[in-house]
């Protein structure tokens, strides 16, 4: 009896201090209203987060270092911007996985978002197909044939 009320104090404690490191955060509860979320989160957020968030930086400077130094919100691959010459797919998805991890680990875990200035199809990834831009479609004045291929 000794021994199994000791293990039960035991686990009760574990439980207690499981519980107390894990503070419930409304905004990462998707059953919770957007708007109670967002105010959540909002009232969380420092001065530095809320501005970080607002920032959006060229891929060529970001990395998992500077994504959690300066709260960055957002990436944008500008016209041209490649991890690497011949970058494959696995080489952008393990890009922007790094970038996010930066991002996820701050003190409020939020992920960035990343662009891709594409107008016409993502002629930066390797390979791809580029599509004429939608004005160049449309002259064409030749509807099912936009829709047959596109």
């Amino acid at each position: 009896m000794g021994k199994f009320s000791v293990l039960l104090m035991m686990v009760l404690m574990w439980c207690w201090a499981s519980m107390a490191e894990g503070e419930y955060m409304l905004y990462k509860d998707p059953k919770q209203p957007q708007s109670v979320r967002i105010n959540d989160l909002l009232k969380r957020m420092t001065l530095e987060e809320k501005i970080g968030q607002m920032t959006q930086i060229e891929r060529k400077v970001a990395s998992k270092e500077v994504m959690k130094k300066y709260l960055i919100g957002s990436v944008l691959s500008g016209g041209g911007s490649t991890p690497s010459k011949h970058a494959t797919p696995t080489t952008w998805v393990n890009m922007v996985n790094d970038f996010q991890n930066g991002a996820l680990s701050t003190r409020l875990g939020i992920p960035y978002i990343y662009g891709i200035d594409a107008v016409h199809g993502h002629s930066a990834a390797y390979g791809a197909t580029i599509f004429p831009h939608n004005s160049g479609l449309g002259v064409t004045r030749q509807v099912y044939i936009i829709y047959r291929y596109v």
